[in-house]
């Protein structure tokens, strides 16, 4: 026998195939023919001197030197992937994936990034969004997400990093200014809502002991979207006060009720336990820290 490797590809294919247990799906699952995959696995069996299926009417079996042969590939290739994972994530040149929902992104991370380009020119970030709490880290390279509330998947690391509130938000004089929490009937029908945070108004109206129905209004798919709708004059939303602070400030957004009671919004930052070996996370967190406590002088 050639004492050289035989094809990966062909190995490759014969793995999928057998764990499959059929060459028309394997075909599909390398994007190949089913032609394609029987030969790749014929010229195998013709460098190996043996046949590794029984064919027989469309169906396949392994046959015993073909599962022996099956038995010590089986996780070669998935090793295979696992250290190319790896050295992509030991990369020093890799930049570090960072997730969070598209409000966050534009109203808190996006007009303090300037501050950290100046100081870390060299430490290289990556800016994705979500629309979910249910973060892919592993299949999407994502290293970590700064989300609101924790999460109690075990697999990762929760770390609380600031604490904001929820408040009902509308364009100034959208409503007559005496107007307050119990009188839920003048504005009940013009609640803003977003998906991606569906249980804001119900928590806020829990916390302020307002009988109010909740499902009334205007849904939009992200917080964005909600905010502009109420910039707009279209409603109230229920709004995270750290990401509104420009909205405030230039008087496009407003508290809408005088009596109301702040419900707790925390925010944290979620990652797998192998993010502490970026290089470059060490440096991002102590960034990181440093705006919030200076948000919060």
């Amino acid at each position: 026998m050639d004492p050289r490797l035989p094809p990966l590809n062909a190995l490759r294919t014969f793995v999928m195939a057998a764990r499959i247990g059929s060459f028309v799906k394997a075909a599909t699952e390398l994007s190949v023919t089913p032609a394609a995959v029987s030969r790749s696995i014929r010229s195998l069996e013709d460098y190996l001197g043996c046949e590794l299926f029984h064919r027989m009417n469309r169906q396949i079996s392994l046959t015993r030197e073909g599962q022996i042969y099956v038995d010590s590939l089986a996780d070669v290739f998935d090793r295979i992937a696992l250290a190319t994972q790896n050295l992509a994530e030991q990369r020093a040149d890799r930049p570090l994936v960072i997730c969070a929902y598209p409000s966050f992104i534009v109203s808190w991370l996006i007009p303090r990034w300037s501050r950290y380009l100046q100081t870390h020119p060299d430490a290289q970030l990556r800016i994705v969004t979500t629309l979910s709490h249910d973060i892919p880290f592993e299949r999407k390279g994502i290293d970590l997400a700064i989300l609101s509330d924790s999460s109690d998947d075990p697999r990762y690391i929760s770390t609380r990093l600031f604490e904001t509130t929820l408040v009902p938000v509308c364009r100034p004089n959208y409503l007559p200014p005496d107007t307050l929490t119990g009188d839920a009937a003048d504005w009940q029908n013009a609640l803003l809502h977003c998906d991606t945070r569906p249980n804001d108004w119900v928590r806020w109206a829990q916390a302020n002991s307002v009988s109010v129905d909740t499902t009334r209004g205007q849904w939009f798919e992200n917080a964005s979207m909600m905010y502009e709708a109420a910039m707009s004059g279209l409603g109230i939303a229920i709004g995270i006060e750290e990401l509104l602070s420009r909205e405030f400030d230039t008087n496009r957004l407003a508290v809408a009720f005088s009596d109301n009671v702040e419900v707790a919004c925390p925010f944290s930052v979620i990652r797998p336990s192998a993010t502490e070996n970026h290089p470059f996370f060490s440096i991002f967190m102590d960034w990181l820290h440093s705006e919030v406590q200076a948000s919060s002088i």
